[in-house]
């Protein structure tokens, strides 16, 4: 990690991005909170998904279709205020069924010192928030819902977090080119492109950009 950091501060001030689920996590918060709320999915989730086997159906979706999948469990959340998010990504870490990555995290902080750092997750915004609080971490992009008299309905609010939509976004909310950009799958490569620096873990480990030394999510 000394060589990264020493490459990322002869750099100007910048944009560090880092991937949420599997990379700054160990785990997926949006797929631990699908899991909670299959019950009393959306019409329109629902109507991808199935009834009779939802999770199974869900996991066949992502083999296919990974940015699918992610607005799916973001569209879960429909009917819930963000109050009642909050809680149930808090209550997720609470229980271990995500937790911070360490190694992954200390890189964020660290690189919080000269550069500014930010989530970009393919999971709702608001649970990328949860996450972000016990990071330390101020900026958060992630798939939005709109909400009416309070409540979060089914309708996903433009730019995509996912795949060549985290490009989008990027440009749009963050910066033109960031510094830094870090990711753990193929739908986190043209990110990984985008940005000056990159580097990679998970399913894309020193495939077509170098892995993080040390991390295992």
């Amino acid at each position: 990690m000394k060589a990264l950091l020493a490459q990322l501060d002869a750099l100007p001030p910048g944009d560090a991005v880092f991937d949420l689920d599997n990379t700054l996590l160990v785990g997926d918060i949006g797929e631990a909170t699908l899991r909670r709320l299959l019950h009393r999915l959306p019409a329109r989730a629902a109507s991808l998904l199935g009834t009779t086997d939802p999770w199974g159906a869900y996991e066949a979706l992502a083999a296919r279709d990974w940015c699918a999948a992610g607005d799916v469990a973001a569209q879960a959340l429909a009917g819930l205020t963000p109050g009642e998010v909050e809680a149930l990504g808090t209550d997720v870490f609470e229980r271990g069924e995500v937790r911070l990555n360490p190694h992954t995290v200390e890189l964020a902080r660290a690189l919080s010192r000269r550069h500014r750092v930010w989530i970009l997750t393919g999971s709702a915004e608001l649970l990328g928030r949860v996450a972000a609080s016990r990071m330390g971490i101020e900026h958060v992009v992630g798939m939005r819902l709109c909400a009416e008299n309070g409540r979060l309905t089914d309708e996903l609010l433009p730019p995509c977090t996912c795949g060549e939509g985290k490009v989008q976004a990027t440009r749009q909310l963050i910066s033109e080119r960031p510094v830094f950009a870090i990711g753990d799958s193929p739908t986190d490569l043209p990110i990984l492109r985008l940005a000056a620096v990159a580097r990679t873990l998970g399913k894309i480990s020193g495939r077509e950009f170098p892995a993080l030394e040390g991390a295992h999510p």
